[in-house]
């Protein structure tokens, strides 16, 4: 990215400038005039403490990984008994069966065996995400949240676009998504931006995913981002060419102060990817009576400000109609000097998200019939999945459900048979976004840089009568099934037998409670590796003193705001570096706290809040609001919930039903099987060679 737009985009100075200009700025076309703070902007600094040395356990320069060979290229190769030589980062060498192609050396060679049945596919690539958030749970929208001025009298209508509930925000939002976001992350507050990043960096890791996208930018912890997964907005491969753009692309001074410049980079060849947030909202003909704003104009102000191009990549964009997709198809090059990879603009999709907040998702069946290149993305855990393993589940869902998309799929008769269906799904996490970013990844083939997955065959694969193949077998995984996470060849994530063996003890193990299995996460894929303050262990526990914190002292789980008189021990004493410390009690609830959350009946607008988990297993309550559990009232059932529970929306919940009920999405995929111990033993599984 050049330095102009990085100025623009990137920079603590254009945050400021971006709220104080929309702030004050009336949108056109009816959108709200007030908007949220810049996700993917740098905090306010802070002297930095956390010091980082070089890695004293990095894995073996070549690595041998064996077993069936999902390549993921353009002609969608499977190799079973297939090798995968790993050298210097890079894939040097693939090919099938036992003996080495010609000229291929594997003397001092660790082979890696994904065991009877493993697969070895592309490292799932998540192109879209809010990791600053990513440390809180799910957020039922609340049905309290009357706006008749949109047209939801009642509160239990589903949203119709995201400025409904981001920017005209509900007490609820607020207490449980933004307040705790600016506590953790921001420099003048707790200051935990990098321990926040590292809890959703080592969530993706265990995943299987390699890369995730809108880490912001924190340039006083040198080390942070990236430290297990690729960070897409940073550097990678020597290069720095994506550009986000999170807020409306309605307002004015988008178009006077941001546009010129993205226009100039892309031409010049210094952006490749702007990924815009764009058309987060309902297609017309949906919106209710009394809601005037129309999400899909957006699509129409980018054209006509020059920003429809091969490098644009649409977040969302669940208010386009078939014709706007035939023209991102169509769109080509910004200019001249500008690269031209011949497949138009992109298409980001986050079904979960959609329809927790909007009761819809994106017709990626409209986009898929034009040609379209479509990514899948988690969003972020507030609204959507914890991981790309999760999300692929609901797309599954989704696509072949008739209320939802399924009735869309005769729209591509190349997707009639359910293995086709299924390879497009692994598509959209590990091709799709390497070609959106065009980056050197997502495919296995010599040359491109070795970020790979190691996955052991899912116990129960194939699931819902589905045809067996190895893409159905990712489909069907959950972190349970994740062997190995090479990133650029280094291992990061997986069993804990085989990082052993790979890297020695310098490993920091997570227990799944609920599913009974143990994985091993690894820092150091920059060679660099934080001192003790940011070890997996520190960071789980400061996150969760931290959120336990903001209930006020002596807090119980899910008790709700505190009361007026409440005092903020924890807080006071890490609030700002320390510096409020000589302050009363008192005094620093109403002058430091007050101004920041603001109160609701008299109540400071925070409350107690359990850290997000690192695996999907146990996430109970992601589990019980999915599959649509509640009491009466609409409360959500759970016997030990994040936070105190309120009447909600269960906007997923159509008159056909919930597609994510217990049977059809936690059965299905997470209950863990009777034998689930002894058929993935954990144990090494490496070996030297030559």
């Amino acid at each position: 990215m050049g330095s102009v737009l990085r100025a623009l985009v990137r920079s603590k100075p254009f945050a400021v400038v971006c709220v104080v200009l929309l702030a004050g700025a009336a949108l056109a076309h009816g959108a709200p005039s007030s908007i949220g703070s810049l996700s993917n902007a740098p905090r306010a600094g802070r002297t930095a403490r956390v010091r980082f040395t070089r890695a004293t356990a990095r894995g073996p320069a070549s690595l041998l990984l064996v077993g069936t060979v999902v390549t993921m290229d353009d002609a969608h190769r499977v190799l079973v008994n297939g090798r995968v030589l790993v050298r210097d980062g890079l894939i040097a060498a693939v090919w099938s069966g036992s003996r080495a192609p010609r000229g291929v050396s594997l003397r001092g060679v660790r082979v890696v065996s994904a065991g009877r049945g493993g697969l070895i596919f592309p490292g799932l690539i998540d192109i879209h995400d809010h990791p600053s958030y990513d440390v809180l749970p799910l957020w039922p929208p609340p049905a309290s949240n009357r706006q008749p001025q949109f047209g939801r009298p009642t509160g239990r209508e589903p949203f119709d676009n995201r400025y409904q509930w981001n920017t005209t925000s509900s007490p609820e939002y607020l207490r449980l998504v933004a307040n705790p976001e600016m506590a953790l992350a921001f420099g003048d507050a707790l200051g935990l931006e990098a321990q926040v990043l590292v809890h959703a960096e080592a969530r993706a890791a265990l995943g299987g995913e390699v890369a995730m996208q809108g880490e912001p930018e924190v340039p006083e912890y040198p080390g942070v981002n990236g430290l297990l997964v690729r960070d897409i907005d940073g550097q990678n491969f020597g290069r720095d060419l994506v550009a986000t753009e999170v807020h409306t692309v309605e307002d004015p001074e988008f178009a006077s102060l941001v546009a010129p410049a993205l226009r100039r980079e892309i031409n010049a060849g210094s952006v490749n990817a702007w990924i815009v947030h764009l058309a987060e909202g309902v297609r017309d003909r949906d919106r209710v009576r009394g809601d005037t704003y129309s999400s899909r104009h957006e699509f129409d102000t980018i054209r006509q400000l020059g920003l429809l191009n091969d490098a644009t990549v649409i977040v969302h964009g669940m208010a386009l109609e078939p014709a706007d997709f035939a023209a991102m198809r169509r769109a080509g090059p910004a200019g001249p000097r500008a690269p031209n990879d011949r497949l138009g603009a992109k298409l980001v999709w986050s079904p979960l998200s959609n329809l927790l907040l909007y009761g819809h998702t994106t017709n990626v069946y409209d986009a898929l019939a034009k040609g379209v290149t479509v990514s899948l993305s988690t969003d972020w855990t507030p609204s959507g999945s914890n991981t790309l393993l999760d999300e692929l589940k609901v797309a599954d869902i989704a696509l072949r459900t008739p209320h939802i998309l399924g009735r869309s799929r005769r729209e591509v008769p190349a997707l009639a048979g359910n293995r086709a269906l299924d390879r497009l799904l692994v598509d959209m996490v590990t091709r799709n976004p390497a070609r959106t970013l065009r980056w050197p990844v997502g495919e296995i083939e010599p040359g491109k840089y070795a970020d790979l997955l190691v996955l052991k065959r899912p116990a129960g694969s194939p699931t819902g009568g589905m045809p067996d193949s190895s893409y159905r077998s990712l489909i069907d995984a959950t972190e349970r099934d994740v062997h190995l996470v090479l990133v650029g060849g280094d291992p990061v994530a997986g069993d804990p037998g085989v990082m052993r063996s790979l890297l020695g003890p310098e490993i920091q193990l997570v227990r799944s409670t609920a599913g009974h299995y143990v994985k091993a996460l690894a820092y150091g894929r920059s060679g660099a590796v934080p001192q003790a303050a940011l070890r997996l262990a520190d960071v789980e526990r400061t996150l969760t003193d931290a959120l336990r914190a903001l209930g006020g002292d002596g807090a119980r789980p899910a008790s709700g705001p505190p009361p007026p008189a409440a005092t903020f021990s924890y807080l006071q004493r890490h609030w700002d570096e320390g510096l409020d410390r000589g302050m009363s009690a008192t005094a620093f609830r109403d002058q430091v706290l007050t101004p920041m959350f603001g109160r609701v009946n008299g109540r400071l607008n925070v409350e107690r809040i359990s850290l997000g988990p690192l695996l999907t297993d146990d996430d109970q309550f992601f589990f019980d609001f999915v599959s649509g559990l509640r009491r009466r009232g609409g409360v959500p059932a759970d016997s030990s919930p994040p936070f105190r529970l309120y009447p909600a929306d269960f906007n997923q919940i159509g008159p056909a039903g919930d597609p994510f009920s217990r049977h059809a999405f936690f059965d299905r995929w997470y209950r863990a099987p009777a034998t689930a111990a002894a058929s993935h033993p954990i144990h090494p599984t490496t070996t030297p060679s030559g």
